[in-house]
């Protein structure tokens, strides 16, 4: 299949999935709508796909944060650099920040949008994001990139998560988008298959720069992922981003897990 009857499956394939996004909007208001974790009843809850009861799970971060990762540090805290998630991973980017821990609603969330193409979770993601204190400032004057799929995988999804959820952060927060900044020039297998060096190794040269599209290497680049595992697929990214020049990028991850 060449590139232009591609292109035209995916547009096709977004316009369906609006439709459905509509009817599923619908049925909101009919029916309310059932927690993403535990299936109960909805109904005034801060989210609209979480219960009260499993709102009150999601862990938000709060400072004291790990600088690098934003995995936050409990109970006293001697230094912002040693810390166990990533201190072996000699980051490119500057600083990180995670809104929540990867556990509860949040994972089902990310797992519905990821893996049932549940675009209706981003509405609940983005609503966490406003209750992340400091974000806000964290995202001024930021240009938001997020990390690309390989198109084959992009074609079997027909979308990317990272993707929607910059869509979704910057119309909320008012940020500047860059959303065909980066490719993915190799089509590396998954990475939660290997460990920590393996990770590292998958991902050497896997991406690029889009042909044709210009950096701006005075503008700070924040890097968005849904979630924070060891940091080598954003590290990967932040290392193009700073062979092109660019002086500040920082990473953005829905969950640290």
């Amino acid at each position: 299949m060449d590139s232009v009857h591609i292109e035209l499956a995916v547009i096709e394939m977004n316009l369906i999935q609006k439709a459905l996004n509509f009817g599923a909007g619908v049925l909101d208001v009919a029916f309310p709508s059932s927690c993403v974790s535990c299936g109960g009843m909805v109904d005034g809850a801060p989210l609209p796909h979480v219960c009260d009861r499993c709102f009150s799970k999601i862990h938000i971060v709060e400072d004291p944060r790990c600088l690098t990762c934003g995995y936050p540090f409990f109970g006293e805290v001697e230094s912002h650099t040693d810390c166990q998630h990533c201190s072996r991973l000699n980051p490119r980017f500057y600083r990180g920040w995670s809104i929540s821990l990867f556990r509860g609603p949040i994972r089902d969330l990310v797992y519905a949008l990821k893996y049932e193409n549940a675009r209706w979770a981003l509405d609940d993601l983005s609503r966490v994001a406003e209750y992340a204190e400091g974000l806000g400032d964290y995202l001024e004057d930021a240009i938001l990139v997020p990390v690309p799929l390989h198109a084959r995988k992009l074609r079997e999804r027909g979308y990317n998560q990272s993707e929607l959820i910059v869509r979704e952060i910057g119309k909320r927060f008012n940020c500047e988008t860059a959303i065909n900044l980066l490719k993915r020039t190799i089509d590396t297998p998954s990475q939660t298959q290997f460990n920590r060096k393996e990770r590292y190794r998958n991902l050497r040269n896997a991406f690029s720069i889009e042909p044709n599209v210009a950096v701006e290497s005075k503008k700070r680049y924040i890097l968005v992922d849904d979630v924070f595992t060891t940091g080598s697929t954003l590290n990967a990214c932040a290392s193009v981003l700073r062979k092109e020049g660019v002086k500040q990028v920082d990473v953005l991850t829905i969950g640290h897990g």
